[in-house]
């Protein structure tokens, strides 16, 4: 699939983005910010090549707006969705609030 954006990222600025997306992330309730994480995870692998800069995450929230950087487009919302995702748009990520509480057996939902 051809890149919606020909940039293409040299490590530099793939190494600042990824700072950038982690402060953004800290900023999130943990579960949701691994969530998070895991996406930016994926976009990136196998080639894939495909950036977003996070932004206006909501603190120890479930949501964080992003910015399209680079690579396939569709992809940010079809791998969202496919990680279960509540909400997925062309600027917002929303996910699932799960309650889990500690059991003596480890953590349940």
């Amino acid at each position: 699939m051809p890149n919606d954006q020909n940039k293409s990222m040299n490590q530099q600025e793939i190494d600042a983005l990824f700072e950038h997306n982690m402060q953004e992330i800290n900023k999130m309730n943990v579960s949701a910010g691994s969530m998070i994480k895991g996406l930016i995870m994926e976009l990136e692998r196998k080639n894939r090549n495909t950036y977003i800069k996070l932004r206006d995450a909501e603190k120890n929230g479930h949501t964080v707006y992003y910015d399209f950087v680079s690579g396939q487009r569709d992809l940010v919302v079809r791998l969202a969705k496919a990680l279960g995702f509540k909400t997925v748009t062309d600027e917002l990520l929303e996910v699932r609030q799960r309650s889990c509480v500690m059991r003596s057996s480890g953590w349940k939902r």
